[in-house]
């Protein structure tokens, strides 16, 4: 899997580069962050702009999240969803649709939303309503690209606070992604998975990316969080106890042994994501 870490906005110099990013609605009203990734995507990264809602608990409104997607040329956008709630993530993302479907037909859009890969983020307030929301959240895709013309090829983020429920992350992409990834792409679409963010059992993204290598990519603050509280990772060793993303997170500074743990714990996430069962 690709991994995009995400650092605190002091440190995008020296961990902002690279050829995938998820960036953040709510940081793009910060000029340092934005600029940061327009020259990243000016380099030819991949942007996967993010609707906040882990940070925020709804994703961002749809219309201003769509004109930050075009503002930044990015190629992939989050719908928006609802945190721990199916039915609130559903409406909220055939809203967005019509909202975009209206943007691209009344102010010539067209061309550039049609293009744009859409990611839905099932959310449930169990596993079965997780479900649930994953098989509607396809449903309104495929019903939409059809209608607009839209590409038919999506994405689904699995959000990491679901390893909670039993048999954890591992079940649901056992019992439903792969068999639906399998579904659409013996029918010629491509669906992209991506893992929203890094559970707190680290460890357990290893057997994640051995039994499931079609995985695209995932993202996590949690190598600098851990830094910031002094914990550089081992993955020989027992995952320590999150400390937990500070309040001020995105404008915290860490200091220079802090940034080489950093540096450390990147690559610890980087192996765990990579992991094979040839390694």
């Amino acid at each position: 899997m690709k991994t995009a870490y995400i650092p605190p906005i002091p440190h995008l110099r020296d961990f902002g580069h690279g050829d995938f990013h998820l960036i953040l609605s709510h940081l793009l009203d910060d000029p340092n962050y934005m600029e940061h990734y327009k020259a990243e995507r000016a380099q030819g990264a991949w942007l996967l702009l993010d609707n906040s809602a882990h940070e925020n608990g709804e994703g961002a409104d749809a219309e201003k999240l769509m004109y930050q997607a075009l503002s930044m040329q990015v190629q992939e956008v989050v719908v928006p969803d609802a945190l721990d709630h199916a039915d609130n993530t559903l409406e909220r993302t055939i809203d967005a649709l019509e909202c975009w479907n209206e943007l691209a037909s009344e102010h010539h859009l067209y061309d550039l939303i049609s293009k744009m890969r859409f990611m839905y983020v099932p959310q449930g307030e169990s596993y079965e309503r997780l479900v649930y929301c994953l098989d509607n959240l396809v449903k309104a895709h495929v019903y939409n690209a059809r209608q607009t013309g839209y590409r038919l090829d999506f994405s689904i983020g699995i959000s990491k606070d679901y390893e909670v429920f039993e048999g954890g992350l591992l079940r649901f992409l056992d019992e439903e992604i792969k068999p639906m990834h399998l579904a659409f792409a013996r029918n010629g679409v491509d669906i992209q998975i991506h893992m929203l963010g890094w559970g707190r059992d680290l460890w357990a993204l290893k057997e994640i990316s051995a039994k499931h290598p079609y995985l695209r990519s995932t993202d996590s603050a949690k190598p600098f969080v851990y830094a910031l509280d002094n914990i550089q990772l081992n993955s020989g060793k027992p995952a320590p106890p999150y400390p937990t993303r500070p309040e001020n997170y995105f404008y915290k500074e860490m200091t220079s042994p802090q940034c080489q743990m950093a540096n450390i714990n990147c690559s610890v996430f980087t192996a765990c994501a990579a992991w094979s069962r040839e390694v």
